[in-house]
C-alpha cells in the first residue's frame, strides 16, 4: 500500500484532533522516534529516569500484549505506581489493549480498607505494580477481599522489539468508550470512579493547547501525583498531544524543596508549570537565597493556579520574591476544573495579567450578590479564574430552582460540553443527579452540577467562592470554610500552610456551632501548653474582625492528622465526623 514517509506540521495538529491519545503516541513514536519525552528527577532534583517517543511506546505495546492474554476488553486494571515513569507505561499499555485504567495512589496501612472498597466498586481482579509495591500490597490485602487480586510485576514485562508504522495509529477504539477510571479524592464526599472516555480525553487536551496557544516547543515541569486529574491529563499526557519534552518529579520533592521544582523549570527552560495555590506560598514561606543560585524564570509562560481557592496575597507575595529572577505577574494562570470535566474548564486568556476584584462583603455572604467597591475596608479579594474554551458552556444557576442565576448573584457552576465525562461507575442514581441537569429556561441541555459555587464577573471571568457542601451558614450569612481557614492561617506565623479544617454542626441547643481544628508541627505542640490561650486569642480576634462571627471551639490536634485527600485537599466532612464522633486526638 503507498503511504507517507513523513507528516508536515499541519497534518500532525489535524491527525492529533481526531484520534485517541494512546494512537497520537503511535503516530510521534513513528514521527520522532528518538526525541526525549520525559525525565524524571529524583528527591535531589537529579536525573534518575527518562523515557523516548518511541521507548515508551515499545514498553506499552509489550504490556498491552500482556493484558490481551489474561484480561478481557473493557476489563477495568488496577495501576499502583509510586512516582515515576513506570506509571505512564503501564497507563497506556491499558489504553493500546482496550482495558480501563484505574490509577490509585499508594495505600497505607489506614488507607487499605478505602483502596479495597475503590477495588471492590470497580470491580478489577486484575492489578499492575513494581515488584517492591506489590510485596507491600500484597501483605496489607492479605485479610481482605482483594486477597486473590491477579498481580502483574512491572519488571517482567520486557519492552516490545517492534516498530510502530504508519497504519500503527489507526485504531479502531470506540472514543466513546471509557478509557479510565478517575477516583475522587473525596473532600467533600465518598470517593466515586469518573468515567473518562477516549473522547473526552482528547478534547480537554485540544482545549488546552488552543486556549494557551502551545505547541512542541512548550516543554513542561510537573510535579503532581499521576493518580489526580491535574498530574495525569495534563502533566503525563498533554505532553503527547503536543509532542513536547516534560520534566516530572515527586510532590513529595516539590513541597519539602520548592526550590528543586523552580529550578527545574529554570534549568530546563520550561514554558508550563504551576500547581495548586498552596505551592506558591510554599515556595514563599521555604525562600532561601542560597537555593536560588542561577535562577533564571524567564522561560516561564503560565503558571497555572488551581485545585484550590486562588489568592490575591498570593501572587502579590510570589511575585514580590521572584520578579528578580525574571518572573512576571502575568505569567499567572488563575483557573478552573474538576475531573468530571475531565480536567479543564476555564483558564485564561495567557501572558495577561490576573483579573480580580473586591466585592462588598456583606452583599457577598447576606444577599449572595456581587458588588464591586473600591475600597478594602469591609471587603474581600476575589481572583478571576478565566475564560472557558469555546467547546463549553458554563451557567450559573441557583441550586434550589435550577434558575440560570443574574450577571450579579452567586450561584452553582453548571458545564456543558464534550469534555464532561460519562457519569460515575455503576452508580446511576448519583449520575442522573449530578450530569443530567437542566436549566428552567433555555435549550433542553444536560448539564454537569460541579457543586461549587461563584459568578461570572463583569469582566467575563469565572470567580470561584466555594463548595456548596462546606458552606456555613451563620446568622443569615454565607460563609466559605476556606475563607475563615485562610484568616487563621494568617493570623500567625506559628501555623503552617494546609493545617486547619473549620467546619459547622447542630449543637445541642439546636445552634450553630463553628468549629475550628488546627494541625501543629512538632516545635508547636512542644510549646503549645504556654501558647494555646494566647493562639486561641490572636485567631479568635482575627475571624471576629475579619467575619463578624465568633468560633465555638478551636482545638489543636498533633502533626500529621489532619485529613487530607491524596491531592492535598482538606477533608473537612471527614474531620467533622471524627470531632462529632470524639475520634480526634486533642491537644
Amino acid at each position: 500500500m503507498f503511504q507517507k514517509t513523513q507528516f508536515t506540521t499541519s497534518e500532525i495538529l489535524t491527525a492529533v484532533a481526531n484520534i485517541p491519545i494512546q494512537d497520537s503516541l503511535s503516530l510521534r513514536a513513528w514521527l520522532h522516534p528518538d526525541k526525549k519525552l520525559f525525565t524524571f528527577l529524583d528527591d535531589e532534583g537529579k536525573e534518575s529516569d527518562t523515557l523516548t517517543y518511541l521507548q515508551l511506546w515499545q514498553r506499552a505495546v509489550a504490556v498491552a500484549d500482556v493484558l490481551k492474554t489474561c484480561s478481557d476488553h473493557g476489563d477495568r486494571i488496577l495501576l499502583f505506581y509510586p512516582q515515576g515513569l513506570d506509571f505512564i507505561v503501564a497507563f497506556f499499555g491499558c489504553l493500546l489493549a482496550n482495558r480501563i485504567a484505574v490509577p490509585l495512589s499508594l495505600p497505607n496501612r489506614r488507607r487499605v480498607d478505602k483502596c479495597v472498597n475503590v477495588m471492590t466498586d470497580c470491580g478489577a481482579r486484575i492489578a499492575m505494580a513494581p515488584h517492591r509495591t506489590y510485596e507491600q500490597l500484597a501483605a496489607g490485602f492479605k485479610e481482605t477481599t482483594a486477597a486473590d487480586t491477579q498481580w502483574l510485576i512491572a519488571e517482567e514485562i520486557k519492552p516490545s522489539l517492534k516498530l510502530p508504522e504508519i497504519n500503527t495509529f489507526r485504531s479502531l477504539t470506540n472514543q466513546d468508550e471509557v478509557a479510565f477510571l478517575q477516583y475522587t479524592s473525596g473532600s467533600t464526599s465518598t470517593p466515586k470512579g469518573v468515567m473518562v472516555t477516549h473522547r473526552n480525553i482528547f478534547i480537554n487536551l485540544h482545549m488546552m493547547r488552543d486556549s494557551w496557544s502551545l505547541d512542541a516547543n512548550s516543554d513542561m515541569v510537573f510535579w503532581q501525583p499521576h493518580h489526580h486529574d491535574m498530574g495525569l491529563i495534563m502533566g503525563q499526557l498533554l505532553p503527547i498531544l503536543l509532542g513536547n519534552h516534560t520534566v516530572i518529579m515527586s510532590p513529595n520533592t516539590a513541597v519539602r524543596q520548592p526550590s528543586i521544582w523552580l529550578q527545574a523549570i529554570s534549568r530546563y527552560r520550561a514554558v508550563l508549570s504551576g500547581g495548586p495555590n498552596f505551592i506558591y506560598d510554599l515556595a514563599v514561606a521555604r525562600y532561601s537565597e542560597t537555593d536560588m543560585d542561577g535562577l533564571d524564570l524567564s522561560s516561564w509562560k503560565i503558571a497555572p493556579n488551581g485545585a484550590d481557592v486562588v489568592r490575591l496575597k498570593t501572587l502579590e507575595r510570589f511575585y514580590a520574591t521572584y520578579k528578580q529572577y525574571g518572573f512576571k505577574m502575568e505569567t499567572f494562570m488563575p483557573c478552573y476544573g474538576l475531573a468530571e470535566a475531565t480536567l479543564f474548564v476555564t483558564g485564561g486568556p495567557t501572558r495577561q495579567l490576573p483579573k480580580y476584584m473586591e466585592v462588598d462583603k456583606d452583599e457577598l455572604e447576606v444577599h449572595r450578590k456581587v458588588k464591586s467597591v473600591t475600597s478594602q475596608l469591609d471587603s474581600r479579594s476575589l481572583v478571576g479564574c478565566g475564560e472557558p474554551n469555546w467547546e463549553l458552556e458554563v451557567a450559573i444557576a441557583n441550586p434550589e430552582t435550577c434558575k440560570e442565576c443574574a450577571p450579579s448573584e452567586i450561584g452553582e457552576i453548571w458545564i456543558h460540553g464534550r469534555s464532561v465525562t460519562a457519569g460515575y461507575w455503576h452508580n446511576e442514581e448519583v449520575t442522573q443527579k449530578t450530569f443530567h441537569a437542566k436549566l428552567q429556561q433555555g435549550a433542553d441541555k444536560n448539564f454537569l452540577r460541579t457543586g461549587d459555587i461563584g459568578f461570572i464577573g463583569t469582566d467575563g471571568h469565572i470567580y470561584i467562592c466555594g463548595r456548596l457542601k462546606d458552606l456555613i451558614i451563620c446568622e443569615g450569612r454565607n460563609l466559605h470554610p476556606e475563607d475563615i481557614e485562610y484568616t487563621i492561617l494568617q493570623s500567625t506565623d506559628r501555623l503552617k500552610s494546609q493545617s486547619c479544617a473549620v467546619f459547622s454542626y447542630e449543637n445541642d441547643e439546636q445552634r450553630q456551632a463553628i468549629v475550628a481544628v488546627i494541625e501543629t508541627d512538632r516545635d508547636l505542640m512542644r510549646r503549645l501548653e504556654s501558647e494555646a490561650k494566647i493562639l486561641r486569642g490572636l485567631i479568635g480576634q482575627s475571624i471576629t474582625e475579619t467575619h463578624g462571627i465568633g468560633l465555638s471551639k478551636i482545638v489543636f490536634i498533633p502533626p500529621a492528622t489532619l485529613k487530607k485527600t491524596t491531592s492535598g485537599k482538606v477533608q473537612r466532612s471527614l474531620m467533622k465526623s471524627l470531632y462529632l464522633n470524639g475520634e480526634l486526638e486533642v491537644l
